[in-house]
């Protein structure tokens, strides 16, 4: 019943490897803040939505194993610089943390969430806009496909199922299309 969905996860955790592998060779830059943030956040939403009775979070696993492992190629590569934005990005990572623990699993799945697209999704979509590079693209375009088979593949379509690979597909799409676009 939930192939799909594995696929779906399969897919986002091997879409991040173009991202490591670029990182490592020098040829993608990427905001570590983001990637930071990215992981701290894809990983409580991944307990937000197992605490919140998700029957598949196969999204929330490949990109809690996939930006953790961009992290750790930003880190050990040293293409990272550290300031204002990313204390800020870190510190509303924490609020939003603070927030599942108050509020409860699916308030804290919904903040989580928006809390990585709208505040550390902010950054890369300015780059995306600023620098559009063919070989992000490719990746949003997978993340688009990887969102799309957990929203159709989850089995169900509770919010606590259904929202983050909604909001991933949504993203996913502005952020394709972003960087899909001729450099002017």
């Amino acid at each position: 019943m939930y192939t799909l969905a594995v696929i779906g996860g399969i897919v986002a955790l091997a879409s991040h490897f173009v991202w490591i592998w670029g990182v490592w060779r020098g040829t993608m830059h990427l905001n570590i803040a983001t990637w930071l943030l990215w992981s701290i956040i894809d990983i409580a939403v991944l307990a937000a939505s197992l605490a919140g009775g998700a029957p598949a979070p196969f999204l929330a696993v490949g990109y809690a194993v996939g930006a953790t492992l961009v992290t750790a190629a930003l880190f050990f590569r040293g293409a990272w610089k550290w300031g204002t934005i990313e204390t800020v990005c870190v510190g509303i990572a924490f609020v939003c943390l603070g927030l599942w623990y108050i509020a409860g699993p699916l308030v804290g799945l919904i903040s989580l969430t928006l809390g990585k697209y709208c505040i550390a999704g902010i950054p890369t979509l300015v780059n995306a806009y600023q620098h559009p590079e063919r070989a992000q693209s490719f990746n949003w375009w997978i993340g688009m496909f990887a969102a799309a088979t957990n929203i159709f593949g989850g089995g169900s379509w509770t919010l606590s199922q259904s929202f983050f690979p909604t909001v991933a597909l949504l993203f996913a799409t502005i952020a394709a299309v972003l960087h899909t676009r001729r450099k002017s």
